[in-house]
């Protein structure tokens, strides 16, 4: 058995891009205030101490981001207002699937964006396995109530518990997580230090298929952004280990991961309540998603606020 997780929402109870892009401009900010050398900084191992030179002013660099944010936003809403069929008349998973892949040229064009800003340059894997690991021990990102001793029962048990994400960094979901390193195998984008640049993780429909990890730098591939990119690195896995016929469990709570839980033995979506945006666009679709508690041994989909209603049912 194995199982695939969202991180964003999923594992954690929100969103945490705002809190990863955060984390970077105190980094930067700290870099411009002690005028490190990357060279000097990268035999630190605080994040507090680390802080590698950059060229952009702290005000300038944060000005940037804004730009990058809105820019996306900008872009999202027009996409969607143009989009047809609108949302109501989307009724089927077919018209759905679709649009949710139309939007990958948004997602793109945003990504190009952050690696122009050169947010994240400097900033090396360990360093933001350790921002994750502080940003969950200070509170600021808080995890799902029952996510470790879902995943102890879950090892306990001999499944393979695996991360797949859009997030920026493989790296931080590792320490955001709190296991020790390779004990969850994660899926996701990741930082290349020198530039900052927001690379895929391997090409999916190649031979190779990276994770966080791994000891060498990370590859130019398909970056993982859509619903189709989760997807498809969950079949390569899958396929890539023989468990092609063997079957999974797959948990998620944004449209990004509709077509894996679709595609899962059983998708449990994880939801604070019953109207959240990815369960009414699966009841509009046509899909059930009664509560864990209430759902029989046959129901494809599932739905749960955390891992503590998962644990005993599943686990």
């Amino acid at each position: 058995m194995s199982i695939f997780l969202d991180f964003d929402g999923t594992i954690t109870t929100e969103d945490t891009v705002t809190h990863l892009a955060n984390f970077a401009l105190r980094f930067q900010s700290e870099c411009q205030a002690k005028g490190q050398s990357v060279r000097d900084a990268s035999h630190m191992s605080s994040t507090q101490d680390i802080a590698p030179s950059i060229s952009l002013e702290e005000d300038d660099l944060s000005s940037r981001w804004d730009e990058v944010v809105h820019a996306y936003v900008s872009d999202y809403k027009s996409h969607v207002s143009s989009y047809v069929p609108c949302e109501p008349d989307r009724q089927c998973v077919e018209d759905e699937i679709a649009f949710l892949r139309s939007q990958k040229h948004v997602e793109t064009r945003s990504l190009g964006r952050i690696n122009e800003c050169a947010l994240f340059r400097g900033i090396s894997p360990a360093t933001f396995r350790e921002a994750g690991r502080e940003l969950v021990r200070e509170g600021t990102v808080l995890l799902r109530p029952g996510f470790a001793d879902f995943v102890r029962r879950a090892f306990a048990k001999g499944w393979r518990v695996n991360v797949v994400s859009v997030n920026w960094s493989a790296a931080f979901i590792e320490g955001a997580c709190g296991f020790a390193e390779g004990e969850i195998s994660v899926f996701a984008n990741e930082v290349r230090e020198d530039d900052g640049a927001v690379l895929g993780p391997g090409t999916l429909a190649g031979d190779v298929l990276l994770t966080s990890n791994r000891q060498e730098s990370p590859s130019q591939g398909r970056n993982l952004t859509n619903s189709c990119d989760k997807r498809d690195a969950v079949r390569e896995v899958r396929r890539k280990r023989n468990e092609v016929d063997l079957p999974f469990y797959y948990f998620g709570d944004s449209t990004t991961d509709m077509e894996c839980l679709l595609e899962a033995t059983r998708g449990v979506v994880i939801a604070d309540n019953e109207q959240s945006t990815l369960i009414q666009t699966l009841r509009r679709i046509g899909k059930l998603v009664p509560h864990v508690r209430d759902a029989g041994t046959g129901e494809e989909l599932v739905w749960a606020s955390n891992f503590e209603e998962i644990i005993g049912v599943h686990v």
